[in-house]
């Protein structure tokens, strides 16, 4: 069966983007397919949940019967887990999913946002919009609402379980993470890694990148990437 790769942005990033560009040119080189597209990140009303529902759409709708690898950068990467653990994914379309690359994966970042928020009493003003610093905004800032934050809790990853399921056959995880990542510290990613629980026929495996920061695009960092991709889709060629 044919693969395809599906590329989920991280929050406020756009395609094309130095990783979109890289992976689309790969896939090209392999003969794979490859997707990718942009959230909505300009309605007032959007949130993780709106997000997770595009994604599930694009897949639904768009891929076929195909076996997957998703590649998801940040908040792409939580959305991708999100695919494994909501059961609005039904059994059909996880039983594609052969691999998940998550780069700087975002563990509930919104939630981390809202507790930013100072003074206390304006986490629960769902007009109050949050002036978040970012080094990654040409503006030096991105305005969060706090709507959306709060809005954004149903969609949290339940990091306070000892287990968590992951509902995949036959799926690699792969979780590779710089550490240098101020915004997502690596020690973050090693906790919650080690509460997913998946079949005995998978794996889950994590790839350190010792200067590595949280965007993970320069060119060893995709070169990291390219190896990511070519274990991913010969493990799913070889089943």
């Amino acid at each position: 069966m044919s693969i395809t790769i599906v590329f989920i942005p991280g929050y406020q990033s756009f395609v094309p983007s130095t990783k979109s560009t890289f992976l689309q040119a790969w896939c090209d080189k392999h003969h794979y397919r490859f997707i990718t597209f942009n959230h909505d990140f300009l309605s007032s009303n959007s949130f993780v949940g709106t997000w997770f529902h595009h994604l599930l759409a694009i897949l639904y709708e768009e891929t076929g019967n195909e076996n997957l690898i998703l590649a998801g950068a940040s908040l792409g990467a939580w959305l991708a887990l999100l695919v494994l653990i909501r059961k609005e994914a039904d059994s059909s379309l996880r039983s594609r999913i052969r691999g998940i690359l998550a780069l700087g994966m975002s563990i509930n970042g919104t939630e981390i946002w809202l507790n930013e928020i100072e003074p206390i009493e304006n986490r629960s003003d769902r007009n109050y919009i949050y002036r978040r610093p970012s080094s990654y905004s040409s503006t030096g800032y991105y305005d969060i609402r706090v709507s959306m934050l709060l809005d954004s809790k149903e969609y949290l990853l339940p990091i306070e379980c000892n287990s968590i399921e992951l509902e995949c056959n036959n799926c690699i995880l792969i979780f590779m993470h710089g550490m240098l990542d101020f915004d997502v510290p690596y020690q973050r990613v090693i906790d919650f890694v080690s509460r997913l629980r998946i079949d005995k026929k998978g794996a889950i495996k994590i790839r350190l990148i010792h200067d590595g920061d949280h965007r993970l695009s320069r060119l060893e960092d995709l070169n990291e990437i390219k190896s990511c991709l070519n274990d991913l889709t010969d493990m799913s060629r070889n089943e």
